[in-house]
């Protein structure tokens, strides 16, 4: 497969300079293009139907190809933009400059790139093989890049070099509370493909984070872990710029939500339609997927042959859904994806992405006539789903920080109710309200459950009294837990009081997942005491699931 790719790129790159001989060239594309796929997309099927089959494969990637000639369009029109980046690329390596997004290089990640030198996790903070980012109109839409020109190049890749594949399958990650579920999840992934599924796809992990030094050590551990898959370029891993993000602290409230929500569900969206603008020249077809999923058996398999069969039936369908949560197992034609990568970024910070794909289909083929019940009939015709689902989300923590998903999976065993912390001493912890059982606070402070206590009222509060003066620079306290999610405080704030002043200062309050975390400035100086204060009354019972008060001098303890 790997020649006839590469044959296939070479016509497409001379169709871009040849514009008259694209219709012959995309036509000898979509030939060689079907001979490679048609082996796993189809099955022994009477004549007729195995026909049609071929027929469809050959048009879908008649379609691809179409696509892939307009970027070349583009690139010609943008080439002497990339002359001039390949030029300062080429300075920045003469003084020893990273070629990324990345300006600041701290001790301890040169450190860290000395140890792991000659490796391809090594070699991905050098992108220089990979093309900026291009989204259609995304300058107007998101003015913000305009800041910086490598607003749009990957800051980080790691690749095996594979050049195309049948199904790309990509997998975004970020930082997660407590758990993190990427590892397990390729693991299945990987699993779950045959022999000539290995050589056929592509999984595309992109780390949404820009600490430099977090995507370098997922890249590390993702080739330390599946070294034979990153070196055949099975996988691939890449991170975006840090100003390709905006600053999420000034962005507009909407849908009512926390501005904590509406940072997570706009940081997402852009991650989403990232990783769909670089996965679209990679492959026919796109999977959607998240990093905390599992997959049956031979899934691929069974997507490529519903593709095959759906493709002849239904050949204007829009995305095929192998599973019915959020944004999981759904597989989108990749020529089709420039049209909901715009949708998106219209609308990227009003509503979450698997929102935007119902909006999106409701747009589409809906209109202000048609009923709900005929609406939703109307978008399975755009949406066919996959009689059982191939893949289940494993997810217990949320990538917004502090949510719980109500979801357990007997693969992971046990899940923590609570989480012990070395804290500094105190004097005394109490509170007013009435504890249950063995669940107090003192032994939740003292790391050895989680305190529970009964329907806090308002003007409560949990009172922590240090032995001596004691400088904090950051505390976090969860409420709630996996068994009992609605124990949470409501409407609580956190105060802390000097040992030099008589009055409490509010320092933060808990947020709608019940997480309270902030640091403390340095002008408040040593602290006497922090206080929890119930300000409205509460119809549940409450739960203290960790308490962590970080002192100044932590790494000295």
């Amino acid at each position: 497969m790997g020649h006839a790719a590469v044959g296939v790129s070479r016509a497409l790159a001379s169709c871009a300079y040849a514009p008259r001989k694209k219709f012959y060239l995309l036509l000898l594309g979509a030939f060689a293009l079907s001979v490679i796929v048609l082996g796993s997309f189809t099955s022994p099927l009477p004549r007729e139907e195995e026909m049609e089959q071929r027929l469809a494969a050959m048009q879908s990637n008649l379609q691809f190809l179409e696509s892939l000639y307009r970027s070349r369009q583009e690139d010609i029109i943008s080439l002497e933009t990339k002359v001039t980046t390949k030029h300062k690329q080429g300075e920045a390596q003469d003084q020893g400059a990273f070629d990324g997004g990345f300006t600041t290089v701290t001790p301890e990640l040169q450190a860290l790139l000395r140890n792991i030198t000659g490796t391809k996790a090594a070699g991905g903070i050098f992108p220089k093989s990979i093309p900026d980012m291009r989204l259609p109109f995304l300058y107007q839409l998101l003015p913000y890049l305009m800041n910086d020109p490598n607003s749009l190049r990957p800051a980080y890749h790691m690749t095996g070099g594979r050049i195309f594949a049948d199904v790309v399958i990509g997998v975004p990650t970020v930082k997660r509370d407590k758990e993190n579920y990427l590892m397990i999840t390729l693991t299945h992934l990987i699993s779950g493909l045959t022999e000539a599924d290995l050589n056929s796809t592509l999984i595309v992990v992109m780390v949404g984070e820009t600490d430099l030094e977090y995507v370098i050590n997922t890249a590390r551990q993702v080739e330390t872990m599946f070294s034979k898959h990153v070196e055949s370029g099975l996988i691939e891993v890449i991170s975006a710029s840090p100003t390709y993000y905006p600053d999420f602290d000034s962005l507009p409230i909407t849908l009512g939500d926390s501005q904590k929500r509406v940072k997570w569900r706009t940081k997402q969206n852009l991650d989403t339609v990232y990783l769909m603008a670089y996965a679209q020249s990679k492959g026919t077809f796109y999977l959607m997927l998240e990093d905390d999923v599992i997959a049956k058996n031979h899934y691929m398999q069974d997507i490529k042959k519903f593709a095959a069969q759906t493709s002849v039936s239904n050949p204007d369908w829009f995305y095929i859904e192998y599973c019915q949560v959020g944004g999981i197992g759904k597989l989108f034609k990749s020529s089709n994806l420039t049209r909901f990568i715009i949708y998106v970024q219209l609308f990227y910070n009003n509503m979450p992405i698997d929102w935007l794909l119902e909006s999106y289909l409701a747009d589409k083929i809906c209109t202000i006539e048609k009923t709900s019940k005929t609406c939703m009939q109307s978008k399975l015709q755009i949406r066919p789903r996959y009689k059982t689902s191939l893949f289940q989300h494993i997810g217990l923590y949320s990538s917004l920080k502090g949510k719980i998903q109500k979801i357990k999976d007997s693969h992971f065993g046990a899940v923590p109710t609570f989480y012990p912390h070395n804290n500094p001493p105190i004097e005394d912890i109490k509170t007013n309200i009435d504890e249950h059982s063995d669940h107090t606070l003192r032994r939740a402070y003292d790391g050895v459950t989680y305190f529970w206590g009964i329907t806090p009222k308002k003007g409560d509060f949990v009172k922590i009294i240090f032995e001596k003066p004691t400088a904090i620079e950051k505390y976090t306290f969860r409420s709630g837990n996996v068994e009992h999610v609605s124990d949470k405080f409501y409407d609580t704030t956190i105060e802390v009081l000097p040992a030099n002043k008589g009055n409490y200062t509010v320092v933060g309050k808990f947020d709608e997942f019940g997480m309270a975390e902030g640091e403390i400035s340095k002008d408040f100086g040593p602290l006497a005491a922090i206080k929890l204060s119930v300000n409205k009354s509460s119809q549940y019972w409450v739960i203290l699931s960790e308490i962590e008060l970080r002192p100044v001098d932590q790494e000295n303890r």
